[in-house]
């Protein structure tokens, strides 16, 4: 039987007293970083002398400039938010019943659940573009050195989320910190082509030069492997583990023109996702742009650019009336709505999908002098026929993400005009050249296909993430007066 005095004071541990105001000033957390930060620069300059003298390329100018900017700001950005972090590690300290003494002993476990949570840190980060865009830095040079170690990003500290689950161990503050300085330092010797493979036991269980060269490697095999910090027992754990075998290409798949300005390196990813969010077709496409993994939206991006327009339109279906009436009007007379055409003012088209009783209607909108509006060419509205045929203004949410339309100007009276929930597809608001009246125009094979109507049609899925199976537009052939069904498939996107 154990001793029950053991257990007395093993339990004994894990009820500390609160800390008080009065206890931040005797808190004495050892900067471990700064101490080793002399070491840290001599053996940086070691390597890059030893480099030189053996000729071994693995420094460049720009990225070593880049390096160290970005380095420097890490450490200031640091300075700043280490009071507000010692002050939220002691705020979550003290409302937890099973507070932990501050002894020795309890680094252990810390530091193994603190190098799980960073495992689990490190992974996502490859897996969601948000927090991607808080590492990215760190993969951008395409040489390998320890000055890699210095790319720290200037917002990682958003992942501090991830560590929360240690400090809900009720570790002590100083033990929490100190655990997680001796990770990060750790981390910096393993930044080297100057260490070859170490002793096989020792490759295969910790963190070393060659397994992490493997993790900035941009080799498919090399790609998404090895995310332990200190141990690689969580990689074998979770299938992510890969040994070295031919030499890693380093760098990022998208290659960075400016490696020097630590702006560029720490917020391109950032703005690329501002950028994806602007151009994207509705909420679907921007959520996406913003959390899903970036060799996804590597890969679709890719996909879509070499596509030409009218695959993009994925247009399947190109007829004549006659065709019209042999293959399509079945269809529609089975699966549509019969909704009303609508009769108002300077309508442009209207629109109407399934299951729905209402249609939204886009009109010219002129100004008081009757001449078009030019800073908002197009109005749009619905047709309530649930409410007796009342019309009214879309919401905002409905004008940015579903029916609201994005009109440019371009030059001569002439408007572009992209759906909201679209944008793929542009529209020409232009005046005919017989009446001089303003009409909507789709181009298709050097062709002016005058639109008068739009039907979507939805198989299930949820309001804000309807499945679309495809859109129809009937248009008229501008030169002969045909009518033609133009088809868009969606079902295949998701």
């Amino acid at each position: 039987m154990a001793n029950p005095i053991y257990w007395q004071v093993f339990g004994s541990s894990f009820g500390a007293r609160k800390l008080v105001p009065e206890d931040l000033y005797l808190l004495h957390t050892p900067n471990l970083i700064a101490y080793a930060l002399p070491v840290v620069v001599v053996f940086t300059v070691l390597e890059f002398v030893l480099g030189k003298i053996f000729k071994h390329e693995d420094y460049s100018h720009a990225e070593l400039k880049g390096s160290l900017w970005v380095g420097l700001g890490n450490l200031l950005v640091n300075l700043i938010l280490k009071s507000a972090l010692l002050f939220a590690a002691v705020w979550l300290y003290n409302k937890l019943p099973w507070r932990i003494e501050l002894s020795w002993w309890s680094l252990i476990p810390c530091f193994l659940i603190y190098d799980f949570c960073s495992y689990w840190s490190h992974r996502i980060s490859h897996f969601n573009r948000f927090f991607w865009a808080s590492h990215v830095v760190h993969h951008s040079a395409e040489h390998y050195n320890l000055t890699v170690a210095f790319r720290q990003s200037w917002v990682q500290h958003i992942k501090v989320v991830f560590f929360i689950p240690v400090a809900l161990c009720g570790f002590h503050p100083v033990i929490f910190l100190v655990a997680s300085q001796i990770s990060t330092l750790y981390q910096f010797w393993v930044h080297t082509e100057a260490i070859g493979k170490l002793h096989p036991f020792i490759e295969k269980y910790f963190g070393t030069p060659s397994n992490h060269r493997v993790h900035h490697g941009s080799q498919d095999k090399y790609i998404d492997k090895n995310f332990g910090a200190t141990f690689m027992i969580w990689d074998h754990l979770f299938k992510t583990f890969q040994y070295e075998e031919e030499k890693p290409k380093y760098g990022l798949t998208t290659t960075l023109t400016n490696k020097a300005n630590p702006f560029e390196l720490n917020f391109h990813e950032y703005r690329d996702i501002v950028r994806d969010i602007r151009q994207s077709d509705g909420l679907r496409e921007m959520l996406f742009f913003m959390f899903a993994s970036p060799a996804k939206v590597y890969r679709y991006k890719a996909v879509q650019q070499k596509l030409p327009p009218e695959s993009k339109l994925n247009w399947t279906l190109k007829v004549t009336v006659l065709a019209l009436f042999l293959l399509v009007i079945g269809q529609l007379l089975s699966a549509q709505p019969h909704l009303p055409e609508p009769k108002i003012k300077n309508l442009l088209f209207f629109l109407q999908r399934t299951p729905d009783a209402n249609t939204v209607v886009y009109q010219l909108n002129l100004n008081q002098n009757g001449d078009v509006d030019e800073r908002n060419p197009v109005k749009v509205s619905w047709i309530r026929y649930e409410e007796n045929g009342v019309v009214k203004e879309l919401s905002a949410i409905e004008k940015k993400f579903a029916y609201g339309v994005k009109c440019k100007a371009i030059g001569n009276h002439v408007y572009e005009v992209r759906l909201a929930a679209y944008k793929k597809l542009p529209m020409y608001l232009q005046k005919t050249t017989t009446d001089q009246q303003y009409r909507l125009y789709i181009k298709d094979e050097g062709k002016d296909l005058l639109l008068k109507r739009v039907f979507v049609k939805v198989d299930g899925g949820s309001f804000w993430f309807p499945k679309v199976h495809y859109v129809d537009l009937f248009t008229t052939d501008s030169d002969n007066g045909a009518q033609i069904l133009k088809r868009i498939n969606l079902q295949s996107n998701g």
